[in-house]
């Protein structure tokens, strides 16, 4: 999960894309190739949108060109909603970025320094307050701290957070107070549980209809286990243990199934992709990993998925510096398609591909179709003029 709004920094400039720079075509790898229908929405000149939602019907966008580490949350978000069809954006909004409303939310967490600690920087702590939307002026109002956590490696320490279920639910895995895991309502704010669970540093969420699922990442070392915290639940199960002291690349929830990559150390070993059902994690069918793809996820780290059953599971990885491959994977047989490739049209093409800000790509599905944001970034491509790059993709599958 992204950070909260107090965190968000977006940098600016790369170069211009244009409509004739996109394309959907299939590549030579070894997955099945598509020809997907893809439209586009140049953001070239707005550089104010870094994270995509589902919001209804509608898509919307929202980020930030400032960044605020102040409890009173001073910075300016912004956010436009997105018609799913023709990708017009519509009602561009702006405000304080402790305004749920501008994430068409009516619960938001905000993250800040704790400006009354007398400790020295590295000793000091972050605070979290839960804002949630009121009839009056502002709009919005924050909650009392309800968490705690070091602020000296934020980017290390800071907790995840998912909805699901009516809730929202914040995790953070060496939390001072003592409490691991709240669930807090998605509609007032307010704390409705306090839960211990096992402590999983960088955890992956997911949540379905079982309850909330919990995942150690790449960067975990212990435990190797997945988690579920099933509704009503007082604490977290072991559900299912992966093999050969592994991790998980992503996880999805949909229904009463569960998505996931699971990933063998040492990690230059192919990962297997697993569908699981039920509160038990019972396994429906699991395949290898691409071979053609896992080159891409081991350099980039954890580039993510996301969809649902209906939907199908997306992602698009980068292959090359200014090049995003579209792969979907059928939800009820694994099997991998390789749906568009998109062309950036940089410039610039760095030796390394792990430097390339494409793998900043966030998504969302509905209505069968994919939604892709590029979000800006700062690149100096070269001896080129800095220029500016995002965009908006929609891909739907040529099926």
């Amino acid at each position: 999960m992204r950070p909260a709004v107090v965190l968000t920094a977006i940098g600016i400039c790369l170069p211009f894309l244009t409509a004739s720079s996109v394309h959907a075509r299939s590549r030579p790898t070894s997955l099945q190739a598509q020809v997907a229908r893809v439209a586009t929405v140049d953001l070239s000149q707005n550089d104010k949108y870094s994270e995509i939602a589902v919001v209804g019907d509608r898509i919307l966008l929202y980020g930030s060109t400032s960044r605020s580490n102040d409890l009173e949350v001073t910075g300016t978000c912004y956010s436009s909603w997105v018609d799913p069809s023709s990708l017009v954006l519509d009602d561009e909004r702006s405000g304080s970025c402790g305004d749920p409303a501008l994430e068409g939310r009516q619960v938001l967490p905000v993250f800040a320094i704790d400006k009354n600690s007398s400790r020295v920087l590295v000793d000091q702590s972050a605070v979290v307050r839960i804002a949630h939307v009121v009839p009056h002026s502002p709009g919005y109002t924050l909650g009392p701290v309800v968490m705690t956590f070091p602020a000296f490696a934020w980017g290390d320490s800071a907790p995840t957070w998912i909805y699901g279920g009516g809730d929202l639910w914040l995790y953070e895995w060496d939390n001072p107070g003592g409490v691991d895991l709240m669930r807090i309502s998605a509609t007032t704010g307010d704390v409705l549980q306090r839960l211990r669970a096992p402590k999983v540093w960088h955890a992956i969420l997911a949540y379905n209809d079982e309850g909330l699922w919990i995942a150690p990442s790449g960067q975990t070392s212990s435990p190797e286990a997945l988690y579920l915290v099933a509704s009503g639940a007082t604490r977290a199960s072991a559900v299912f243990h992966f093999p050969d002291a592994g991790f998980a690349k992503w996880i999805v929830g949909s229904g009463d199934a569960l998505w996931l990559n699971a990933q063998p150390r040492p990690p230059s070993e192919v990962g297997v992709v697993w569908m699981l059902r039920g509160p038990d994690a019972k396994p429906v069918w699991h395949v290898p990993e691409s071979a053609s793809l896992v080159q891409v996820f081991e350099t980039l780290g954890g580039s993510g998925m996301v969809g649902d059953a209906a939907d199908g599971l997306w992602a698009a990885p980068p292959t090359a510096y200014d090049e995003q491959q579209v792969v979907r994977i059928d939800p009820m047989s694994g099997a991998l398609s390789t749906e568009a490739a998109l062309k950036a049209g940089y410039s610039g093409s760095p030796k390394y591909l792990y430097q390339t800000p494409l793998t900043s790509w966030t998504g969302v599905t509905l209505a069968g179709s994919f939604f892709l944001l590029d979000p800006p970034y700062q690149c100096q491509c070269g001896t080129e003029t800095v220029g500016s790059f995002s965009a908006l993709y929609r891909v739907t599958p040529s099926d």
